[in-house]
């Protein structure tokens, strides 16, 4: 009789984990088929990352802005904050032997990022070149820390 409740308890282990597998295959096609929030996925899409960092002269910020044109791009500061926005425009369309593809991409994006105290807000410079908008923000002079070497001496 325990021969019997062993084998009974092994077959009921099996099927707890085919449920349990089918359990979690169902809720990984449930999640992937809800619907969507689309505004939430195209700003998503849209935003660009950036890349922030401290030289000892300046902060360098780089953004990714692959298919926007310059002139769609907008950059300002005010009040201690950096805001780079613009909007993306693009078609490209190919027509070749055997098919045709034409894709669209629009959205508008705005990403703004808090400066520190010791930007030199009038000296910042910007640069667009293939897709990566490069800002040099230099740190006012008095905030650029000079190094020196400390003599330790022994008693």
């Amino acid at each position: 009789m325990s021969h019997f409740l062993m084998k009974r308890n092994e077959m009921d282990r099996k099927n707890n984990d085919v449920w349990g597998l089918q359990s979690d295959i169902n809720r990984l096609f449930d999640a992937f088929m809800s619907p969507f929030d689309e505004a939430e996925f195209r700003s998503a899409s849209t935003m660009p990352k950036l890349d922030i960092a401290e030289l000892k002269d300046k902060y360098e910020v780089k953004a990714e802005l692959p298919g926007i044109d310059e002139k769609d791009i907008n950059l300002s500061v005010e009040d201690g904050l950096l805001k780079i926005s613009g909007e993306k425009k693009s078609e490209t369309e190919n027509k070749e032997k055997g098919y045709y593809l034409k894709e669209c991409s629009y959205g508008s994006f705005s990403r703004s990022v808090r400066l520190p105290d010791n930007i030199a807000e009038d000296k910042i410079a910007a640069n667009f070149s293939k897709g990566v908008l490069t800002i040099d923000m230099p740190k006012k002079s008095e905030a650029i820390s000079k190094s020196r070497k400390i003599a330790i001496s022994a008693k």
